[in-house]
């Protein structure tokens, strides 16, 4: 996936950081001025990272290219690609320094964007008219103009399309700034604008003189003391002020984008402009161009032939996720239909008729394997069982008829994946019972196939009546999701152990690995007892409907587990009084997390580094004084590697490049599958029957690491109980205050050496 990274530029309080927040679609304005998103444009997805950078943060006394500031907050700023210039409608003052700094941005070949911020705002609250503004000689070296306001969101991700679409095309060398009929055309708009200064965009720069005189003329603009006539910003579009700029040549309304969209000139225009200011053929075009994707298209994709790794994922990703806008009843019909009209074509050969037909049973079978709980209401398990019956007479489908009966008859019951928004009617008992009896009768031909005969076909890992393999150390591996959720029921915290100095040496003496291997354990159960639907269930359904759905426990198992350990961490080091003691158990728990690290399970890593980082642990100054140089040292990697800089642009390298077996940090995963499910619509379209399969997309990204991941389990972890006791079974406080509290009396932070207070409240768990 391409990069790239656009500076967002302006006066304090224009409202950079509100701009990237609706962008990213937050509740509150980022904390950090570097954040990350991934954006589709043009069918290509590029990874953003948006820069917030104050004006008082450059030079701009010189006419030179700018001079980006070599760090923000102690973080080292990367290349720049294009920019955003904002300032505000209400002020005029934040535009006292554009001039300066467009001049300096045309000098470094850099495309930019003027933005107009908070044009909500009434026109007798303004001081600065936008439109008049954009059409000043100042100013014709942006590409283009945007209004934005807080209450049209839609236009903040149309100006971050139009300048990610010009960074892409700069980065490509396809702006227009080579000799030629674009030339002449440009030169033509220069002449008939009064232009008398040298080409800003041939990479020239500026002399003094013209610099000074931008400046004097800007001092015209200071007198907005309110806006004159002009067009309004209405129904929330971004009006694209006429183009005039270097880069940008041909009539006075085309603008950069309009004249290299693409490499051919097919996509002359950008989907940003309205399609009035189009020709009559691009207006045909976009009008035979809708958004969505008709659900009939999606099963035929379904159904083809897979000619490449995409093709694989989407049949993962449609089977997991089709619940969100189809009905199992419906999908079934559907390829119900498509088998019946192979088996009727007779313009096709008989062995290219018989392969289209096993790989569309393939697909059910396959279905029927991943989701039982699609077939489990009456109607669609009726539909499965007379397909079945049909498949048992013919002998080259009945291998594939038996797998889905034996399927059928085991797996399909009532569960979690039976009662989504998008459910066939529910059914009586007595029709589940008369179904039942049904499925006992199968015809003769196929229940006279031998199972035990098949030596060649494994045991299905969804099955039940699989048995848990025991090695030797105990070593329990374990197959099916079922055999996760029972054993993961086992790991919740007990307190019936006291934490005492006697805890404290059973801690020091158990080796790193020992309990970096039996955390990796922990969170490998709960990882994979829970089922990849339960991710997506997870952000989507209300608080009301989750307390209902019992697979969710799972999910939320791992959560509190996450935060169990963080707490027992904190607790581990400040159970005893001295800093010296304190120490050893803090250089431990950092060799642990190096551990941790070394066994890709991030989640643990993730968690030891919340409690060592916390308020009450980062503050232990004489602690981390005693700990080594070179743990210190290391151990500061890993804060980088799960930093949130760039939205945590460290571990999302690390986790695409981590080998099998591996464990996610749950957090992050989960924050993505939000803002995938909050940022877009499942239905799209003018009669909104069309499925907007990209947001689809965008949670198939996130769930298929999820689905590769679960199916590598780590091949050597035994339990170790000494250690599972000491993590889930020592009576400790959970209450930030009171550890914050004990943090205070071993150290506070006025006294010398940490001792023990004769006047100290006594830590909870050891009263």
């Amino acid at each position: 996936m391409e990069s790239f990274n656009i500076a967002i530029i302006g006066a304090i309080g224009v409202g950079k950081s509100t701009f990237v927040q609706r962008i990213l679609g937050l509740s509150r304005p980022p904390i950090s001025t570097a954040s990350s998103v991934r954006i589709v444009v043009d069918s290509a997805a590029y990874m953003i990272t948006l820069l917030e950078l104050d004006l008082d943060s450059f030079e701009l006394n010189t006419p030179h290219p700018i001079q980006w500031p070599k760090q923000i907050n102690g973080h080292i700023v990367p290349r720049v690609d294009a920019a955003l210039v904002l300032y505000d409608v209400t002020n005029k003052d934040t535009i006292r320094d554009l001039p300066q700094t467009l001049a300096a941005l045309t000098n470094s070949n850099m495309p930019a964007m003027l933005v107009a911020t908070k044009c909500e705002a009434p026109e007798e609250e303004r001081q600065v008219n936008p439109d008049e503004l954009a059409n000043h000689t100042l100013f014709r070296s942006c590409l283009a103009h945007f209004k934005i306001s807080s209450t049209s969101p839609e236009i903040d991700r149309t100006c971050l399309h139009a300048i990610l679409r010009a960074a892409v095309a700069h980065r490509r060398g396809m702006l227009p700034h080579e000799t030629g009929e674009l030339g002449a055309a440009r030169k033509r708009a220069q002449s008939a604008a009064n232009l008398d200064a040298p080409d800003p965009g041939a990479g020239r720069p500026i002399s003094e003189g013209r610099h000074n005189r931008a400046s004097s003329d800007f001092s015209l603009l200071r007198g907005f003391a309110a806006p004159s006539t002009g067009t309004p910003v209405a129904d929330g579009h971004a009006q694209k002020q006429a183009s005039r700029s270097p880069h940008r040549g041909g009539r006075a309304n085309d603008s950069f984008l309009d004249v290299d969209e693409s490499d051919t000139d097919s996509r002359r225009y950008s989907d940003d402009i309205p399609i009035l200011q189009r020709n009559d053929d691009v207006v045909v075009e976009k009008q035979q161009k809708m958004a969505g994707v008709p659900f009939d298209d999606l099963v035929d994709r379904l159904l083809a032939l897979p000619l490449s790794r995409a093709d694989l994922n989407f049949f993962d990703v449609f089977l997991c996720l089709y619940r969100k806008f189809a009905a199992p009843g419906e999908l079934f019909s559907a390829i119900l239909m498509r088998l019946d009209r192979v088996r009727d074509d007779k313009t096709v050969h008989h062995l290219t008729k018989t392969a289209t037909q096993l790989r569309i049973i393939e697909t059910v079978a396959k279905w029927a394997s991943l989701y039982p709980g699609d077939f489990a209401r009456l109607t669609t398990r009726r539909n499965l069982d007379e397909f079945i019956r049909y498949l048992s007479t013919e002998p080259i489908f009945s291998i594939a008829a038996r797998q889905m009966h034996r399927n059928l008859t085991l797996h399909v019951i009532e569960d979690d994946d039976t009662g989504w928004a998008n459910a066939d009617d529910a059914d009586d008992q007595l029709a589940s019972d008369i179904l039942s009896k049904e499925l006992s009768e199968l015809p003769a031909g196929l229940t006279a196939l031998q199972f035990e005969e098949d030596n060649f076909e494994r045991p299905s890992v969804s099955s039940e009546n699989l048995n848990r393999v025991v090695g030797s150390g105990g070593q329990i591996q374990l197959y099916s999701y079922e055999d996760y959720d029972r054993e993961a029921a086992t790991l919740d915290p007990t307190d019936h152990l006291p934490m005492n100095k006697f805890r404290y040496r059973i801690f020091i003496e158990i080796k790193d690995d020992d309990i970096a291997d039996e955390l990796t354990r922990i969170d490998w159960i709960m990882f994979s007892s829970i089922r990849i639907r339960d991710f997506v269930r997870h952000v989507s359904l209300p608080a009301s409907q989750k307390e209902s759905c019992k697979s969710l426990n799972n999910v939320n198992r791992m959560i509190n587990h996450f935060n169990h350990v963080a707490k027992w961490v904190a607790n581990m080091i400040l159970l005893r009084d001295k800093a010296k003691h304190r120490a050893l158990v803090l250089e431990k728990f950092m060799n642990i997390a190096l551990k941790l690290r070394q066994l890709n399970n991030y989640n643990g890593l993730a968690a030891v580094l919340a409690g060592i980082n916390g308020t009450a642990i980062h503050r232990l100054a004489q602690t981390k004084a005693l700990v080594s140089p070179e743990t210190h040292k290391k151990f500061a990697r890993l804060v980088i590697l799960m930093g949130t800089q760039k939205s945590h642009f460290a571990y999302r390298l690390a986790w695409e490049n981590s080998p099998l077996p591996r464990i996610p940090f749950m957090p992050l995963h989960r924050r993505d599958l939000v803002s995938a499910e909050e940022g877009s619509k499942t239905f799209v379209g003018p009669n909104g029957d069309r499925i907007n399969w990209k947001k689809f997309e965008v949670l198939g990204e996130v769930l298929l690491p999820l689905m590769k991941s679960q199916g590598s389990p780590y091949p050597n972890l035994s339990k170790n109980d000494n250690v599972r006791e000491l993590i889930l079974g020592c009576h400790m406080t959970t209450d930030e205050e009171e550890i914050y509290q004990r943090s205070l009396e071993v150290e506070g932070s006025s006294s010398g050496g940490g001792a023990l207070e004769p006047t100290k409240k006594i830590f909870p768990w050891l009263k």
